[in-house]
């Protein structure tokens, strides 16, 4: 049996009528997909007021993903529409914009369910389909759905009811999955705003202040969120600096080159952490070994701060190298400078010799003209000028022969580096740093206002700190176990607190689409946050963001994985606070609640046996 159109409205009323309770169905839906305070007209699907239009949309439906029928000459097409036309209630973002959410989600699931949708006959039957939902332009359209043709007015009665039937189903099914994808793509996209706000945030008082420190009770993503810093302040664009996958592999990739990392502890010391005496073997022309010598080595600082100057597009050995061919013998000695400033020298090499000849400008030769009363050995030049070792006899004489060569083949960089210092509050500041601690001002640095430079005791070599040199500390903040921070160091660091954040909790379960597991964490994580936050448990001058239990506790691949990070990490950090006298807490109490927690209940709620 054929329907007779008599006109656009007719249609649309009368399959609005015979839709039935799915249009109140469909606003239901839409309320809760949309987060609307009330559905709107639940006997309707589709609006249809201006009877000058040849189509018509689902009701509410101008800035979303929506139901849409046309009726255009002699062809009816119906299907889901993507809107980047004007629309005049919305004007607080521009028409992609409130479309491009939707079409990011569709296509997602396109690549996902081509193949399906394509066999139940739905296909792009207006505008550009897949090149307009990737690359819009405001006043754009297109359609995914089907159309027929029609003949004197008639529509076929068995292609009707194909199109209730789509309505209901299978349209349905993608319309409800589109909404629900970009839902979750707007909350993950909106946590990776505030994510990167807060790095952003970090960035530029490190920039500012060249050295900070991360501080926060365990768990909140100190050490974790120092790489995604560190690739930032080194100007890293080309990644997505809150995908922590990514970050670690770039990491990986820059670490002894633009990024060093080190764990403080009560052992280190000065020598250790800048340079220090460090025996070597000295070893015959057979091999064998004929004693030790004691020779400076630098320490992951001194290579840090190197490394800003070190050009890895330059093999700084075969400058060297290069750099003896153009003062081979003693008519092509070179003047060049001295690390001070205030003297030169002379170096020139002698082809097969083992070491460069060097003497001041300034010393008064009895001898020959050739005579070299300080020679470096060019092995250890190179050792030298690599980081790796030292001239250990005329070390200022090496470093000036190496500034000259570095000068000459523009070997001599400016890079960012950054300067990774893990548990900063466990090492002992005065031990380690010694008289470098002045060092670290940002006016005290190389290109400061007040620049100063020291001679350190070992390679007796002019030293001062870089300004690309950014260092990060991080400090929890409940370790009792050492004393508080130096103040020599608080005042040369800025602090920023980490806290522990219930946002990373669900941005992870939302992830690996485990909504139960999600509401068993959060409901503990805010459980725990009320205990420790109680005036009555509260005995310390430490408030809840010193120490509450970080997010990283609470976040699981599996249940079983859960109650071992709440019974073997959680409840024992909490039953420290406790005998620490940081937490005031009965007996009783704490039993009650550590027994809730172990079955991954609240107090509350606990299951009694």
């Amino acid at each position: 049996m054929a329907i007779i159109i008599s006109s656009f409205k007719d249609l649309i009323s009368r399959i609005n009528n015979d839709l039935g309770g799915f249009c109140g169905k469909f606003a239901y839906a839409r309320r809760n997909l949309a987060g609307l305070g009330k559905a709107p007209k639940k006997d309707i699907l589709f609006k249809y007021v201006d009877e000058t239009r040849d189509w018509a949309i689902n009701e509410g439906g101008g800035v979303e993903i929506q139901y849409h029928i046309y009726l255009r000459k002699d062809v009816l097409g119906y299907g889901l529409g993507f809107n980047a036309q004007y629309v005049p209630f919305a004007n607080d973002k521009t028409p992609v914009e409130w479309m491009k959410p939707y079409a990011d989600a569709f296509i997602v699931l396109l690549e996902k369910n081509r193949q399906e949708w394509e066999a139940q006959g739905f296909n792009w039957i207006v505008g550009d389909g897949e090149e307009m939902l990737r690359n819009p332009d405001n006043g754009s359209y297109t359609l995914f759905g089907k159309k027929i043709r029609l003949e004197n007015n008639t529509l076929d009665d068995d292609f009707y009811n194909k199109m209730l039937s789509d309505f209901k189903g299978p349209l349905f099914e993608i319309y409800q999955d589109v909404f629900r994808l970009k839902n979750e793509m707007t909350s993950q996209q909106r946590l990776k705003k505030k994510d990167m706000e807060s790095i952003n945030e970090i960035v530029e008082i490190l920039k500012y202040k060249h050295n900070i420190i991360l501080q926060g009770a365990p768990g909140t993503g100190k050490t974790y969120n120092t790489a995604a810093i560190a690739l930032s302040v080194l100007g890293i664009t080309d990644i997505d600096l809150t995908d922590h996958e990514q970050v670690m592999e770039r990491y990986a990739s820059l670490q002894d080159n633009q990024i060093f990392f080190t764990t403080f502890h009560q052992s280190l010391d000065y020598e250790d952490f800048v340079e220090g005496l460090k025996p070597h073997v000295q070893t015959d022309g057979a091999g064998q070994s004929i004693g030790v010598t004691y020779e400076p080595e630098d320490g992951i600082f001194k290579r840090a701060c190197s490394a800003v100057q070190m050009d890895e597009t330059k093999d700084i050995i075969e400058c060297i190298d290069d750099y003896l061919q153009t003062i081979k013998g003693f008519e092509n000695r070179k003047e060049i400078p001295t690390i001070t400033g205030n003297s030169s020298l002379y170096v020139w090499w002698k082809e097969g010799n083992t070491t460069i000849s060097s003497r001041s400008t300034k010393s008064v030769c009895k001898k020959k003209d050739d005579y070299s009363p300080s020679p470096l050995n060019i092995d250890k030049v190179k050792l030298q000028a690599t980081g790796k070792g030292c001239e250990n006899n005329w070390q200022q004489y090496a470093q000036a022969f190496i500034a000259a060569v570095k000068d000459t083949y523009k070997a001599k960089a400016d890079k960012p580096v950054v300067l990774i210092l893990d548990e900063i509050n466990r090492g002992n500041i005065s031990k380690i740093f010694g008289e470098l601690i002045t060092l670290l001002e940002a006016d005290k640095r190389e290109d400061g206002s007040h620049p100063i430079k020291v001679i350190l005791p070992y390679s007796k070599t002019l030293f001062s700190v870089p300004s690309n040199l950014y260092i990060i500390g991080t400090m929890n903040t409940t370790d009792r176990s050492t004393g508080s921070l130096d103040y020599a160091l608080r005042r040369r660091f800025a602090f920023v607190t980490l806290k522990s954040n219930v946002g990373v909790i669900e941005k992870y379960y939302e992830n690996i689409q485990n909504q139960e597991l999600k509401s068993i964490a959060i409901n503990l994580f805010k459980d725990i946050k009320a205990f420790i936050e109680n005036p009555q448990h509260l005995a310390s001058e430490l408030d809840i963001d010193d120490l509450m239990v970080g997010h990283s506790f609470f976040i699981a691949s599996t249940e079983q994985e859960l109650v071992y990070k709440i019974k073997y990490e959680v409840i024992p950090l909490i039953n420290e606070y406790v005998n620490d006298g940081i937490l005031n807490v009965k007996v009783g109490e704490k039993k009650k609640a550590f027994h809730a927690w172990e079955c991954l209940e609240t107090v509350e709620n606990e299951i009694t046996e």
